[in-house]
């Protein structure tokens, strides 16, 4: 459950999912501020990112699913479904 403190993740997204950055577009990472208990599927539904445009999320070097609760200073990289021949 998220308190009210605050914690920052570096997010990192990919391919068709950079246009869901608050700034709008670009391809660097960048750094977010979420309450303290924010899960990934949290993070998620607060960029607007709909489940079914993501592959896979890593946080902290690891594979990660949506209940994974967010640590402070923790980079989050978030994939695409990719087709590719």
């Amino acid at each position: 459950m998220a308190t009210g403190r605050l914690i920052a993740v570096e997010v990192a997204l990919f391919a068709t999912l950079r246009k869901y950055r608050p700034d709008g577009g670009g391809t660097s990472a960048f750094w977010m501020d979420v309450p303290e208990g924010t899960t990934l599927a949290g993070l998620m539904e607060k960029l607007g990112i709909p489940v079914t445009e993501t592959k896979q999320a890593f946080a902290g070097a690891q594979r990660r699913e949506g209940d994974y609760v967010l640590q402070d200073r923790e980079r989050v990289a978030v994939f695409p479904p990719v087709a590719g021949g």
